[in-house]
């Protein structure tokens, strides 16, 4: 990461869901409730938060944080809005799996590989596999015995992007618990 890139705090950041369906607007719906949350606690002012619905309100933004499922509905990488945000702009990733996490290592890959080429700074993601269980998970509590895992991941990937940097990829699914009781969407 540039050294500019990793002294400035995230001011605003793009929230886009690209195709992401019931389990990405979940996650990405968790990852906003908790960004303010953990601005307070670790005492620095909070991003604006946007919704993009236009490539206009990217262009606007430091910073992205991308919800997608992956699938055969989700769109290429080339057809995100990525390319109207400003060069220099912190890109965080939020991809949903129905199968195990591991699948997704090439998606990460190729938007790494986006944002490279676009000269945005790719900060990393979070990878959730099973996610058709969001949806029901998201009705339990939080650091309860089925949302844990993925709750904990989220946090971390939360509080990298308030600080402005690296996420590093995390691949996560829900707990067995979760995997027996909810149901998939």
């Amino acid at each position: 990461m540039s050294e500019v890139a990793a002294r400035a705090l995230p001011a605003r950041v793009a929230l886009v869901s690209a195709g992401g369906g019931d389990a990405a607007s979940t996650l990405l719906a968790d990852a906003t409730e908790a960004l303010p949350v953990y601005a307070r606690l670790s005492g620095v002012a909070a991003p604006e938060l946007v919704r993009a619905v236009a490539g206009a309100d990217v262009a606007r933004c430091d910073t992205v944080l991308l919800a997608l499922a992956l699938g055969s509905a989700a769109p290429r990488v080339e057809e995100l809005p990525l390319s109207y945000a400003p060069a220099g702009a912190r890109v965080y990733a939020l991809l949903c799996v129905n199968d195990d996490p591991g699948i997704a290592t090439h998606a990460l890959a190729a938007l790494e590989e986006r944002s490279e080429e676009r000269g945005l700074v790719w900060c990393g993601g979070l990878v959730v596999g099973d996610a058709g269980l969001l949806p029901d998970m998201a009705r339990r509590p939080r650091m309860g015995w089925a949302r844990r895992r993925v709750s904990e991941a989220l946090d971390r990937l939360v509080l990298a992007l308030l600080a402005g940097e690296d996420a590093g990829e995390q691949y996560v699914r829900p707990s067995r618990y979760a995997r027996l009781t909810c149901r998939a969407r």
